[in-house]
């Protein structure tokens, strides 16, 4: 095939465009900026990318991917710009690790450090119903697996030298799948989201998202492959969402310390969404810039580890809450309910959470959660029905649980909190006190 020209108009400006790569050649028609790809195994990256630069030089509009299975290395998306994943279309990642760049929370964007990255753009979104395959199986899963095998063993020096100033919670650090980063007005509808390397969609230091109609699964023994992370970023709306992961299904973030001033997380919904298995919704654990103005509603678990999980330490702080959740079911949830600021260590908390904690000095890095509100939530085949454990300097405050049903094998165990209780009926196998009163609780019932 020889390389030609094309000539087309778009909003009445003529331009001419390259055909790409020889096999491949854009057309922008109106808002609809179609692509045209040889089918093969070589990577369409090239291609792709000048589609989408194009369109977005031009005044925006819609780039589609038809069906058919397209490998590709890591994408920028531009202003303005939707790329839309047709019916029977599946944009995978070569899967190889020398194609891109291990993404960390405590860093800014690096490029290369996702599969479709948008960076500093506005007016953007990933459209289906096709799929975006992030081959996480390949060339990055295993060796994350063995790096949390030395975590299991107590061997942090290990991991310390492999990925000095990383927390060991974060896991092994790997690109992502799908990044917003500095963001305004973006939109994800209807896309099937698989086999990430680690996290899947990650909104950070962004505003105005919508993710819609959308499915995000890894494997349950993917390591730390979170479903969406929302960081440091406000008006974000999660609905209509199905999620099975490795990891947090849905986790709220705004920074370590170690990152330095960023913007509080807020103004969130999270509503009717199916999880399955993964460790549930999750507020924190790095928690650094606060997090406010949560709403989470008609929400169904089945299977997950944890279900509604707000959790900070005395090194993540900051203001956490207000926090409402509401009209939950849970089956099969292990917990169902756990408000913790006593996270730490390798990501991990006990669950026994009944003995004194020695008081330490208020830091900017002691975490303040508060108004916390779960409403009509409903758990059965749960391990433990909850756990609400705050510090001496910082008890959790005015935490209401309201028409909550838990059956489960052990009760719900609390310290340093202040509270109310009004319906609660927690039911239990193993222990006769369904609510085990540590230290510090304080609770109302009305």
């Amino acid at each position: 095939m020889t390389c030609t020209k094309q000539t087309s108009r778009l909003r009445g400006l003529l331009f001419s465009v390259p055909a790409l790569l020889c096999s491949a050649s854009v057309l922008a028609t109106g808002h609809q900026c179609a692509l045209s790809l040889s089918a093969g195994q070589a990577p369409v990256t090239g291609a792709l990318q000048q589609a989408i630069d194009r369109c977005s030089t031009q005044g925006g509009g819609t780039v589609t991917l038809p069906a058919g299975v397209w490998v590709s290395g890591p994408l920028m998306l531009k202003s303005h710009v939707t790329l839309h994943l047709a019916a029977g279309s599946r944009l995978t990642s070569t899967g190889n690790p020398a194609d891109f760049t291990a993404a960390f929370i405590s860093q800014p964007l690096q490029p290369r450090e996702a599969l479709i990255i948008a960076t500093h753009v506005r007016d953007v979104a990933i459209t289906g119903p096709g799929t975006v395959d992030g081959r996480g199986q390949h060339g990055w899963w295993p060796m994350a697996t063995d790096a949390r095998n030395h975590l299991k063993r107590g061997d942090t020096q290990w991991f310390a030298r492999h990925w000095k100033d990383v927390p060991p919670a974060n896991g092994m650090p790997r690109p992502w799948l799908i990044e917003f980063d500095h963001v305004r007005d973006g939109k994800l509808q209807n896309v099937n989201i698989i086999n990430s390397p680690m996290w899947n969609v990650v909104l950070r230091d962004s505003r105005n998202i919508v993710m819609s109609h959308s499915t995000v699964t890894n494997p349950p023994d993917a390591p730390n492959t979170d479903g969406v992370d929302v960081v440091s970023s406000q008006n974000v709306q999660l609905r209509d969402l199905t999620l099975s992961t490795g990891d947090d299904d849905i986790s709220i973030k705004s920074g370590l310390a170690t990152t330095g001033k960023a913007p509080a997380s807020r103004d969130i919904t999270i509503e009717d969404c199916n999880i399955g298995n993964g460790h549930g919704i999750s507020v924190g654990s790095e928690t650094a810039n606060g997090i406010g103005a949560v709403t989470v509603r008609n929400i169904r678990f089945r299977g997950t580890a944890n279900g509604i999980r707000v959790k900070s330490g005395r090194d993540r702080g900051s203001e956490i809450g207000p926090l409402s959740a509401e009209n939950i079911v849970m089956t099969g949830v292990k917990v169902p309910l756990v408000i913790t600021d006593s996270y730490g260590g390798n990501g991990g908390y006990s669950r026994q959470s009944l003995s004194a904690i020695s008081p330490e000095p208020v830091s900017r890095y002691t975490p303040f959660i508060h108004d916390i509100s779960v409403n009509h939530l409903k758990a059965s085949g749960a391990g433990m029905a909850g756990m609400i454990s705050g510090l001496p300097e910082a008890p959790l405050q005015n935490i209401s649980l309201r028409n909550i049903t838990i059956s489960s094998v052990l009760g719900m165990q609390s310290r340093y909190v202040q509270g109310t209780l009004h319906n609660v009926k927690i039911t239990t196998d193993q222990h006769p006190l369904t609510l085990q009163q540590g230290p510090g609780s304080h609770w109302k019932k009305s």
